[in-house]
């Protein structure tokens, strides 16, 4: 396409200038965690200067919160997946220091692995493994005693068209099993700058909207289709109507 042609060599000054960054934050953060810890050191640099990379795209992006959330409570953030920049999406808007969750088999890999591990990434075990939710529970236990909230990914994968798949009911349950509440993050626009098989971006707007705390504690396993279902009809009105649902003003 002419478009993918004319903002190719943006898109790459882009790439460069993010990978030029993510090794330069690195070596400057890496000796100071002998001394700090990385959760607190997050919000003080890498978070900031990551989450301009969005911005770089030369597209306006704006971080709308919900009246009833509280910043100040550590949180499982339930962000829709879009692109390879979701991360970065993430660090430019949710305020506070947060892990991620990844494959227990990735944090073993050189390098990649041992940065995450550093950031308190949360190790997912193979399907199958006896007592998996339960572990992964008290694994987001142990990060909200440290002040540290969780990001994941309901979807697991990247949409192909901009729209919502459907839910793992994994993350919801281990939501419910550690008695954190969810927050809704919906990104609206961003499939549009940068979607999933791409590699050239566009300008464009991306809106990000951070949601209303909604409570798991007290929950049982057959309130979870419900609390799946509200958690979607947030982010939906988000990203297809641009409204916000439950209690936004």
């Amino acid at each position: 396409m002419l478009g993918d042609v004319l903002w190719a060599p943006w898109s790459a000054a882009v790439w460069t200038f993010a990978f030029a960054q993510m090794v330069g934050l690195a070596a400057v953060t890496l000796p100071l965690t002998l001394f700090i810890p990385f959760a607190k050191l997050q919000q003080w640099g890498p978070a900031y200067a990551m989450g301009w990379i969005p911005r770089l795209t030369l597209s306006r992006m704006r971080v709308h919160f919900d009246a009833g959330f509280d910043p100040r409570r550590v949180s499982m953030f339930f962000q829709n997946h879009v692109s390879v920049l979701d991360g970065h999406i993430a660090l430019g808007s949710i305020p506070g220091a947060f892990c991620g969750m990844q494959k227990a088999s990735y944090l073993k890999l050189p390098g990649y692995g041992w940065l995450m591990r550093l950031g308190n990434a949360i190790g997912v075990p193979p399907s199958g493994t006896p007592g998996r939710f339960e572990q992964m529970a008290e694994a987001c236990q142990e990060r909200a005693s440290r002040g540290i909230s969780i990001l994941v990914f309901p979807e697991a994968h990247r949409t192909l068209d901009g729209k919502l798949l459907p839910f793992r009911s994994g993350v919801f349950e281990i939501a419910r099993a550690a008695g954190l509440p969810i927050v809704p993050v919906a990104v609206r626009g961003m499939f549009d700058v940068l979607g999933k098989g791409r590699l050239v971006t566009r300008p464009g707007r991306i809106d990000v909207y951070i949601g209303p705390q909604i409570e798991t504690t007290g929950l049982d396993e057959t309130q979870v289709p419900a609390l799946m279902e509200r958690v979607r009809c947030i982010m939906e009105g988000w990203l297809e109507r641009g409204e916000r649902v439950d209690g936004a003003s």
